[in-house]
């Protein structure tokens, strides 16, 4: 359904998001905002997309609304370069609270420090350090809910003020001031881990717009002047030179040329433009002077299409909430009310108020999160580098969570089930030519020649020590082939369309023109085709392999890819695959994926190129090759550093293991805190006991989430 003129869509850039329920909140204040559609908050990347009526709310409007909130909001087309002095703050942030906490450790086990040292310490850690989690604890006060923030504080200021508390009041208890330390030092290490990640999913989007070219050389009347590409209009004719990237969707009024188009399909061979032709913004004109009008311009191209493809699923909202965050609205009031009517009952039953307020304090302590905050971040931090090992490049963590479900992987063709280079298959000559004066003939036409094609075969004879000849009158027919002349022949170099569109009879080779897949280039005299090279890519090493280890893990494989049909089944068929598209646009990449996800179906992508990139970012989770494009790699949320598609059944594999050790953690942290929570509360648990069973509960984490580090992949 198209929707009406007066509803526009805008990505704003929001900060100070703590957690999911921070999302909720934002969500729920924009729902009730008239004239606001609908809105999607993405927690890891910070981006909202919100869909709006114009003539009932500006953007602006709603920008102000959600920082209203607490939650500074801006537009994502503008570069804010306090990103990274934020990452960097909470660098050092991180670094004194991990350098304070140290000695605190030591302290643990003997009296070693100073008691007002230990304050000092303790001190700027939980009001400096932990400043931000106050802040976000205020937030959801002011809103009647709780958060992780809430969890943090909740703990470390019970710890923290007790042990002020027993400095105050000496020999009454023991001193907490390293479990709210450590506590404390360990979020804001997750946190510093999360703040990077986002800034470099914004690289993707940067990459993209530097495709765009910033100038244009536009003709008006009989001069030619570079103005910026933005200002330029629909209808205007500009030029481009040979090496330069098209600045504008356009037609050819005049010239001809070889474009690379990788950008859109993938494939590494330049496509003959002339009159007439269409050409797109952000691919490069290799050979020759183009004037062209421009048809779309901005946002309008291709290219603008794509980055809009891009940053609508990075702006989008993934379907799986930290589990973590779902309890904390229920975990968080029933700790307090416990420790409330622990208080209570022990003030009025018999004993005095500050006994009954040590077994509140008890019970606090025991429901410190510190298991709890660090049951996640372990296994992430001890699995991402398990996989970084393996050459594999996780950028999310949000990746442990949905690999293992995938149920469908669409992989690109060109550079990701083949090398994406072309190599001379096998050679025939007609039975009508000396064989011996064949392959002289092509290596001296095709070492004049700049195509792709003619390259790879000149390149594979010169391998063979083939000695050239010496042809005249060379000609250059753009996209098509060549000619040259040789003892006063004429003879020509190119494809079957090309040497037929010459009137060359090629009807002796008709079964081949006719059932190759394999990409064929012909030699060919005035009138007679005189033999034939077939090229083809290499299949990747490993690549069905690759595919029957998804298979055993039940994952579908579907080839996608922008190459012929008659290639894609073939090469379907060689590696296995359950299926394949073929002849698709980026657009249409995209679209395929939505298509798979909206039957329900959990999605990932595999792909290496520029056009690769808005599927990569569509999908439920996006692979990029190593080897590939920069803005594929930004797009996805894993890159395969070693470029084989085996990894991809590794991240899985590691995926499943990973989410069995964070379920594991959880179960523990919270199973721990259900058990000695009634303990603590009936004043069998002493606050000193308490402490170290809340350290023995991290610890058990910690070595259940290391255990993760020996597995192989």
């Amino acid at each position: 359904m198209v929707a009406r003129s007066n509803h526009d869509q805008c990505t704003l850039q929001i900060e100070r998001l703590h957690c999911a329920s921070c999302v909720q909140t934002i969500e729920g204040r924009l729902a009730k905002m008239d004239g606001v559609i609908k809105a999607s908050v993405n927690f890891t990347s910070g981006k909202a997309l919100i869909d709006y009526d114009s003539t009932k709310v500006t953007e602006e409007k709603i920008a102000q609304t959600i920082t209203e909130l607490g939650y500074p909001a801006h537009s994502h087309n503008s570069m804010h370069e306090h990103e990274h002095g934020s990452t960097r703050l909470l660098f050092y942030q991180t670094l004194v609270a991990f350098l304070c906490s140290a000695p605190l450790i030591v302290q643990m086990f003997g009296t070693f420090l100073p008691i007002w040292f230990q304050v000092v310490l303790a001190s700027i850690v939980q009001l400096g350090c932990g400043y931000s989690f106050y802040v976000g604890t205020w937030q959801g006060l002011k809103r009647f809910s709780a958060n992780m923030d809430t969890l943090v504080v909740l703990g470390t200021t019970a710890a923290y003020g007790y042990s002020l508390y027993s400095v105050f009041f000496p020999g009454r208890a023991h001193l907490y001031f390293e479990t709210s330390a450590l506590l404390i030092s360990f979020i804001l290490l997750g946190k510093l881990l999360e703040a990077k990640a986002k800034v470099r999913a914004q690289k993707g989007m940067q990459a993209l717009m530097r495709l765009q070219p910033k100038l244009a050389r536009i003709i008006v009347g009989a001069e030619v002047k570079e103005v910026p590409a933005d200002q330029v209009e629909q209808g205007s004719l500009f030029l481009v030179r040979p090496g330069e990237r098209i600045p504008f969707d356009g037609v050819v009024q005049e010239g001809t040329s070889g474009v690379d188009e990788a950008l859109l399909t993938g494939e590494s061979l330049p496509v003959g433009k002339k009159v007439g032709s269409q050409i797109f913004a952000g691919t490069v004109n290799q050979e020759g002077l183009l004037k062209a009008s421009a048809s779309q311009v901005g946002p309008d191209t291709v290219l603008g299409s794509i980055m809009k493809i891009v940053e609508q699923a990075a702006a989008s909202k993934a379907p799986i909430q930290r589990i973590a965050d779902k309890v904390t609205g229920i975990f968080v009031p029933v700790v307090l009310l416990i420790a409330l009517l622990t208080w209570v009952a022990w003030t009025f039953f018999g004993q005095n108020a500050v006994h009954g307020l040590i077994n509140a304090i008890a019970v606090l302590v025991i429901a410190c999160p510190c298991a709890l905050g660090l049951a996640t971040p372990t296994v992430v931090v001890v699995a991402t580098g398990l996989a970084a090992k393996q050459g594999i490049l996780i950028k999310d963590a949000g990746v442990l969570e949905i690999a293992q479900k995938i149920q469908t992987l669409l992989v690109d063709k060109t550079g990701t089930v083949t090398e994406g280079k072309l190599a001379v298959k096998q050679f025939k000559v007609s039975s009508a030519f000396h064989s011996q004066d064949f392959l002289p003939l092509v290596l001296g036409i095709a070492v004049l020649s700049d195509h792709p094609v003619s390259k790879t075969v000149a390149h594979h004879l010169q391998e063979l020590n083939i000695a050239s000849v010496s042809l005249s009158d060379f000609v250059n027919f753009t996209g098509k082939g060549v000619s040259g002349k040789y003892q006063g022949q004429t003879y020509y170099f190119g494809s079957p369309a090309f040497l037929s569109s010459m009137n060359v009879d090629i009807s002796e080779f008709d079964a081949v023109w006719k059932t190759e897949v394999d990409r064929v280039v012909a030699l060919a005299s005035d009138s007679k085709a005189l033999g034939f090279f077939l090229l083809s890519d290499r299949l990747r090493s490993g690549a069905k392999s690759a595919i029957d280890a998804l298979h055993k893990l039940g994952i579908k494989v579907i080839l996608l890819t922008g190459d012929r049909r008659s290639i894609a089944e073939k090469m379907a068929a060689e590696i296995g695959a359950d299926g394949c598209e073929a002849e698709v646009l980026p657009e249409t990449k995209s679209q395929r994926v939505q298509e798979i996800k909206k039957r329900g179906e959990v999605t990932a992508m595999v792909g290496d190129g520029i056009n690769d990139a808005p599927a990569l970012a569509t999908a439920d989770i996006g692979f990029a090759i190593g080897a590939g494009t920069d803005v594929a790699m930004e797009s996805a949320s894993v890159i395969l550093m070693k470029s084989e598609l085996i990894d991809v059944a590794k991240t899985v594999i590691l995926a499943k293991l990973s989410l069995k050790k964070i379920h594991q953690n959880l179960y523990f942290a919270f199973g721990y805190n259900c058990l000695l929570i009634p303990v603590a509360a009936f004043g069998l648990l002493n606050p000193l006991l308490a402490g170290i069973a809340m350290a023995l509960s991290s610890l058990s984490v910690v070595s259940n989430s290391l255990l993760l580090a020996r597995r192989r992949l």
